[in-house]
């Protein structure tokens, strides 16, 4: 596949994917998921999901795992949404770079005030 393509693709499969989480999904852990990238293989056969999870540290760890236990669900409901000869096998990341960003922008406004 080119890269259009699979860019296309995987901004398709993020959508589709929020979509199913906010409609379908009836676990509460996952109600405060927020799906940041999809990054999909050159042949379309595994998609990495990334996620950012809002609340402490053992939430996002619960997300963690409801994610990787609802992993066949949503790939399921990703066949009915989605037009691939084959529907990716999902895998999940929990994508922490925006807590990440965020604390480096506070330390980074401290030094200003300073």
């Amino acid at each position: 596949m080119d890269e259009r393509k699979i860019s296309r693709l995987s901004g398709d499969i993020r959508k589709i994917l929020e979509e199913i989480i906010i409609r379908d999904v009836s676990d509460d852990r996952l109600q405060n998921i927020l799906i940041t990238r999809v990054k999909l293989a050159r042949d379309g056969s595994h998609a990495t999901v990334f996620f950012e999870t809002t609340g402490s540290e053992s939430d996002s760890e619960d997300a963690c795992a409801a994610m990787k236990s609802a992993a066949g669900f949503l790939r399921s409901k990703l066949a009915d949404g989605i037009r691939m000869r084959t529907v990716p096998v999902l895998s999940f990341v929990h994508d922490s770079s925006g807590k990440d960003g965020d604390r480096v922008l506070g330390i980074m406004r401290n030094l200003d005030n300073d």
